[in-house]
């Protein structure tokens, strides 16, 4: 399809240049540099000469040219500034992408397959909220409180909201909130919540990501930039994980108000960047730091991704400065 269209908008081009030098009044063209350098090329209603100097039937081919142009639509930006050096990560991969474009902005590795640690627990909050409501109650389990890896301060039969665990799972990526959320679903579904999380991830079409436990403490909870990229626009869909992933700090309570959580992100860049969307963090001794990142840019979002570094924020930072400086939308 790419070939056609490079094929055809040559010919159209080519055609059109010949009657422009050949056949157009100057005073209708003057202005063309300033038209073809807009981002998305819009036809301006150019003024008909009274007596075009090769007939109507010329002047015509020539509308027609300029009309199958603004069909085309032509997604030629953002444009790479090619004077900006690329930009070396030490990230095992990585992946930046504009999703108002549908274009990948910077990719290294992007189909590897990798540990994701806790960027698991995204998965984890749409399983939740397409199989459960956020008012439900969860009574904390000893199994939930048993788990591996950060926990978010959960006490033994406390009761408490699916909304408010959600708040703990991506936030202070609370492994306890994780475990307990995963109960319940399992509780109202008769399903195993691991089975659902690999079917979701078949669903999307996703041939390497995999998982293995929900809160993503297992090496083998994994996947690739690419589809993480995937898994993060279809989790758009679910406004209320976004507005708990951009969410500095909160206060919690339990059902009956006797247990006080207090949660914080953690999320970094939530204060060191302008127009964040939200975030999630991850980190394992195997998988290394991860980060997930969204911020919105000229009217669309850009996907950060990071997978393996010591130096998630750092990374991330440097990569989204980066795209904004070698690229013009």
């Amino acid at each position: 399809m790419l070939l056609k269209f490079i094929i055809a908008t040559s010919v159209i081009f080519n055609s059109l240049t010949s009657l422009i030098d050949n056949v157009a009044p100057p005073q209708v063209f003057s202005d063309l540099p300033e038209y073809y350098s807009r981002k998305e090329v819009k036809v301006k209603k150019l003024p008909l000469s009274p007596d075009p100097p090769v007939g109507e039937t010329g002047w015509q081919f020539q509308k027609a040219a300029l009309s199958a142009i603004k069909q085309a639509k032509p997604n030629f930006y953002p444009i790479r500034d090619w004077g900006i050096e690329s930009l070396e990560v030490e990230a095992k991969a990585a992946l930046i992408f504009d999703s108002a474009k549908d274009k990948a902005l910077y990719q290294k590795e992007s189909d590897l397959v990798l540990p994701i640690a806790s960027l698991t627990k995204i998965m984890t909050a749409l399983v939740v909220l397409e199989n459960i409501d956020t008012e439900e109650i969860v009574l904390i389990s000893e199994k939930a409180i048993a788990g591996y890896g950060d926990r978010g301060g959960l006490v033994l039969n406390e009761e408490i909201s699916v909304e408010n665990l959600l708040h703990a799972l991506l936030m202070e990526s609370s492994n306890d909130a994780a475990y307990a959320l995963a109960e319940a679903v399992e509780l109202k579904t008769e399903r195993n919540f691991i089975n659902l999380m690999n079917e979701k991830a078949s669903q999307l079409g996703f041939e390497k990501t995999s998982f293995t436990d929900p809160s993503g403490y297992e090496s083998s909870n994994v996947s690739t930039v690419n589809e993480l990229v995937q898994l993060v626009e279809y989790s758009f869909g679910e406004s209320l994980i976004w507005q708990i992933m951009k969410t500095p700090m909160i206060e919690k309570f339990s059902v009956d108000r006797g247990i006080r959580h207090f949660w914080t992100n953690t999320d970094k860049l939530l204060a060191r960047l302008d127009n964040v969307v939200g975030g999630k963090t991850g980190y394992t001794e195997e998988a290394g730091g991860c980060l997930i990142l969204v911020i919105n840019h000229n009217g669309g979002n850009l996907i950060s991704v990071v997978l393996g570094t010591e130096e998630r924020f750092l990374e991330t930072e440097r990569l989204i400065n980066w795209v904004q400086e070698a690229y013009s939308w």
